[in-house]
């Protein structure tokens, strides 16, 4: 009958004692896991479950911790997904705006050279025009020398025909006054006919059109 007591004595120190080891194991690995020393926390509950397999509340809190633990490391997964999807967009727009920034500094070159290529085409016009005005002005000496002999002869000629003959002034009995006045007005028309043949003689010929 002792025997039979001892040995019920026994079991239950045991029990005691196993369910205690196994509390410390809980124990240990919770409080690691709420300081977020989770690898510490899981090599904890794997011990434990080495000693005590069949321990429930070491069973439960290694479940937990491994529902967690894919959880999280899906969290992990998305975010480190998202990431590269957000780098990939950024080095995407960060292509398309070089691509765009490379053919404005194309177009810009382009409208420069245009713009260069008109100023010099402008540029030979404009000499090509103050060249051919030099020819036009420029003259053949013994043309001019024909053209001032013209010149005087009809010179000449007019003051020739202008001028009063003395015989007439006596039949017209002409005063001084009114032969002063005769004589400016000579004088004027002289003027008129030489500034006239002045500015035809400083107008260009046009060779495209016939002599007459």
């Amino acid at each position: 009958m002792k025997v039979f007591f001892l040995l019920i004595f026994f079991v239950a120190i045991t029990s005691i004692g196993y369910a205690q080891n196994a509390q410390a194991y809980f124990n240990s690995s919770a409080n690691l896991y709420v300081k977020d020393k989770k690898v510490e926390a899981m090599q904890s509950i794997r011990d434990g479950l080495n000693k005590y397999p069949n321990d429930a509340k070491l069973k439960a809190l290694a479940e937990k911790m491994k529902q967690e633990k894919k959880e999280q490391d899906k969290k992990d997964q998305d975010k480190k997904d998202q990431d590269k999807k957000d780098q990939d967009k950024k080095e995407q727009e960060k292509k398309e705006q070089e691509k765009k920034d490379k053919e404005q500094k194309d177009q810009d070159k382009k409208d420069q050279e245009k713009k260069d290529q008109e100023k010099k085409d402008q540029e030979k016009k404009d000499q090509e025009k103050k060249d051919q005005e030099k020819k036009d002005e420029k003259k053949d000496p013994e043309k001019d020398k024909a053209e001032q002999d013209k010149n005087e002869q009809e010179k000449k000629d007019a003051q020739r025909q202008n001028a009063p003959d003395p015989d007439k002034l006596k039949d017209m009995k002409l005063t001084e006054e009114m032969a002063m006045k005769l004589l400016e007005a000579m004088k004027n028309q002289e003027k008129q006919y030489i500034q006239g043949n002045k500015r035809k003689a400083t107008k260009a010929k046009d060779k495209s059109k016939p002599d007459w």
